[in-house]
């Protein structure tokens, strides 16, 4: 498979990542998103569906710190378009601190910014 181009979903989401506080966050992020460009898009868990965030069924998730030996802090919500079967490329939606349950839906509402962009909606 060829290297996919990973991009930021937007502003925000590029923000989140240059906002990791320490250099070694920065730099175990970027050898996650270089592992699912270059080597596996599908190496994220599907984040799925849930009644407080709805549908995120497209998106996937990896979890990382500054040491792998310990529970990983942060997480990096991607998806792969234009779609899970013939992905073209990788679309950052999140970095940032695992979020407690609920609060997903912020994740939620980004996604669909991006749906009523591209449909022309906004």
């Amino acid at each position: 498979m060829a290297r996919l181009p990973v991009e930021f979903f937007d502003p925000t989401a590029k923000q989140q990542f240059l906002d990791l506080p320490s250099k070694e966050l920065k730099r175990r992020a970027l050898e996650l998103l270089a592992q699912v460009s270059k080597e596996n898009p599908w190496l994220g868990k599907p984040c799925g569906f849930a009644f407080s965030t709805g549908n995120l069924s497209d998106c996937r998730k990896l979890y990382f710190d500054e040491k792998r030996d310990i529970d990983p802090r942060y997480r990096v919500v991607y998806r792969l378009l234009p779609d899970e079967d013939g992905p073209t490329k990788v679309e950052v939606i999140r970095i940032g601190l695992k979020v407690p349950y609920g609060d997903e839906e912020q994740i939620y509402r980004q996604v669909g910014r991006a749906l009523e962009r591209l449909l022309g909606s906004e």
